[in-house]
């Protein structure tokens, strides 16, 4: 598998072999374990940190890898960051040190397709009455889904993740209008999961 890396507006593609992630994966559930008691990034402490705070902490051991040339460390960590998104399209790392600025990109429609909605759902969809379903049901999915935020040069929004009780960051890139587009697709997913 690969892992496209920018670093300072280069392009790397780190290839991270396919046994690997299998090998790893008792390793990749540790670090996990690890991070699940909280972690510190850069001046902040998050307590419930979730997949993209994850992402942007491994991607700062990862930049720490490359820069010291510690190529087992490095694909160890591009390892872990495909293992938990096969679906992501780059790894933008900050290098001035607030690893919250790392930016990462998922393929097309893949990173609202992880939180669970499904393929496609909304695609074609009046975003205002999708299936003229109950008013309700947008009100209960609209506090499920937060707003569109700026996270240092890029856009995100927050899921409500009701099996960890915690808010799950998705990084959009630096269009506002997709990142608005996204939400609103998100929520419309929401409404068909609490429709059924």
């Amino acid at each position: 598998m690969e892992l496209k890396v920018i670093i300072e507006d280069q392009l790397y593609t780190l290839n991270v072999p396919e046994e690997l992630l299998q090998k790893a994966a008792e390793f990749f559930d540790k670090m996990d374990a690890d991070m699940d008691k909280g972690i510190q990034m850069s001046r902040q402490w998050v307590q419930k940190p979730g997949l993209i705070e994850r992402l942007q902490l491994v991607g700062n051991k990862l930049l720490t890898a490359i820069e010291n040339e510690n190529e087992n460390l490095g694909r160890m960590m591009a390892g872990y960051i495909l293992s938990r998104a096969p679906n992501i399209d780059t790894i933008d790392l900050d290098t001035s040190g607030e690893m919250q600025g790392t930016e990462i990109t998922f393929k097309e429609q893949a990173a609202p397709v992880s939180f669970g909605m499904p393929p496609g759902a909304s695609m074609g969809m009046d975003l205002e009455d999708p299936y003229g379903m109950d008013p309700a049901l947008r009100e209960n999915a609209e506090k499920k889904v937060s707003s569109v935020f700026k996270q240092g040069r890029i856009y995100a929004f927050s899921i409500y993740n009701s099996r960890s009780d915690s808010w799950e960051t998705i990084t959009v890139g630096k269009d506002e209008a997709e990142a608005q587009r996204m939400r609103d697709e998100t929520v419309i997913s929401k409404m068909l999961e609490m429709a059924h």
